[in-house]
């Protein structure tokens, strides 16, 4: 738990993973608890792999803090946001991150997930579990990301965040919205988009 919890507090360095071509619609939803038993399993899959993208970011930002506090880590998120996409290697999942006020204008909510991003804006990430999305052949699961201590160099109040971070977050990203956040509110969205049905293993030879 508490390897998920601390990668929780840096999560805004994950990047967006290729969306699949979405008509407009309406999208059929659940809160995770409520989610159709035959999701269960799908559900699963899609935790397994929002845990493996927190732990790769916090390698990486965690050596960064180390190694040279805020500044460093704001670097490694900047890079991480073109380069941490999430496929397992198989065809037809995709995963990332998405906020209601974006740091990058490139991590848009996926068009399922959008109206429930809306909707949860400033909530409480302890009262939002997270929702499981039908999406026909395929499965969109949202877990929310909690502001906490950590979170407010780069994204809390911004007359507590340093004047560097603050010029570098100018630099880097001109149309930022992801500060003033409170401790405890949803900051942002880990997604996971994938099929009902794992894909086959291939033949043994």
């Amino acid at each position: 738990m508490r390897r998920i919890t601390v990668a929780l507090m840096i999560a805004g360095c994950i990047g967006v993973g290729a969306l699949a071509d979405q008509s407009p619609k309406t999208f059929r939803s659940w809160p995770i608890r409520e989610a159709p038993p035959e999701l269960r399993l799908v559900i699963s899959r899609a935790d397994l792999v929002i845990v493996t993208m927190q732990d790769a970011v916090l390698r990486e930002l965690t050596e960064a803090l180390d190694r040279g506090g805020p500044m460093a880590a704001l670097g490694s998120c900047h890079l991480d946001a073109t380069s941490v996409t999430y496929r397992l290697g198989h065809e037809g999942i995709a995963a990332g991150r998405t906020s209601d006020r974006l740091r990058s204008p490139t991590n848009v909510p996926p068009p399922w997930a959008a109206n429930l991003v809306k909707a949860h804006a400033g909530a409480r990430a302890r009262d939002v579990e997270g929702f499981a999305v039908d999406l026909g052949t395929k499965v969109g699961v949202l877990r929310p990301i909690a502001e906490r201590p950590i979170c407010a160099t780069c994204h809390g109040p911004v007359d507590r965040i340093s004047a560097p971070v603050r010029q570098a977050l100018a630099e880097r990203y001109p149309a930022d919205r992801a500060v003033g956040f409170s401790e405890g509110e949803i900051r942002g969205w880990f997604w996971v988009e994938l099929p009902v049905a794992p894909a086959s293993a291939p033949p043994r030879r």
